[in-house]
């Protein structure tokens, strides 16, 4: 089988998994990022009294944080689902030779999918309620999604591995989520942080490319720290992927 059918086949088979004659999966899927927006919505707007910066214009501070959470949700759902995919197929692993990265990938393709949709249906949400969308700038949001896919792709290929071999790795994914989450420009600007706060922050590989993805649907300037942030995006990416080189030969072995 050519490597790109099996990993259609795969996420094929993971989409059908997760919602195929599941609507109580499905709705559940949809309204899970919705309810956790509204939660830090509530949170941050009526507790904090957190306000967008005023540099982007009139615009809520539920949509500064709509625009940033739902790349997060499909980083953060990628990752964590498929840290686990290796040790969820022991059994077909253990009877066809399968490439491993095609489960790892699918896992993350259909994350990507899933919140790649909701992201598109909160900009038309947003622009219906009056938040200003830079509709001519949206065709440049390929540019860091794709590297956030990237990045997700590596990590998730190289977690997954770790996990085979030890099994903790899966426990500590959630808690490595939330560092990454809360240290990332999902919930403030960079621009409000002392400069040598935001110089350190630009070291999370998911710093730039969520950062930019708000501002271009916003029509702000980029981000700076694109070097930084390409430089950090693509040394967790070799890691993860030296990381499944190097250990792929014995993944059988203690599967």
């Amino acid at each position: 089988m050519k490597p790109m059918a099996g990993l259609r086949l795969f996420v094929r088979q993971d989409f059908e998994e997760r919602f195929t004659g599941n609507v109580v999966g499905t709705a559940w899927a949809l309204v899970l990022p919705l309810l956790q927006l509204g939660l830090f919505g509530l949170l941050f707007v009526h507790v904090f009294n957190a306000r967008a910066p005023q540099d982007l214009g009139a615009i809520s501070y539920l949509a500064f944080l709509a625009l940033a959470m739902w790349p997060w949700f499909a980083f953060s759902e990628a990752v964590g689902r498929a840290a686990t995919a290796l040790v969820d197929h022991a059994g077909l692993l253990g009877k066809v030779a399968i490439p491993y990265w095609q489960l790892v990938l699918a896992r993350v393709v259909v994350a990507f999918a899933m919140h790649g949709v909701g992201f598109v249906l909160v900009v038309l949400v947003l622009a219906f309620n009056g938040d200003a969308i830079a509709w001519s700038h949206l065709p440049w949001l390929l540019l860091p999604w794709t590297l956030l896919f990237v990045v997700a792709c590596c990590m998730a290929l190289g977690l997954a591995t770790l996990n085979v071999f030890v099994r903790d790795v899966a426990q500590i994914v959630p808690y490595l989520m939330t560092a990454m989450m809360f240290s990332a420009p999902i919930f403030f600007a960079l621009s409000a942080l002392p400069e040598f706060v935001s110089r350190w922050l630009q070291l999370n590989p998911v710093t730039w490319p969520i950062g930019t993805i708000r501002q271009i649907a916003l029509g702000a300037p980029w981000p700076a720290g694109f070097v930084v942030g390409l430089t950090s995006a693509t040394a967790v990416s070799l890691l993860g992927i030296a990381t499944y080189l190097r250990l792929r030969r014995h993944v059988e072995d203690f599967l």
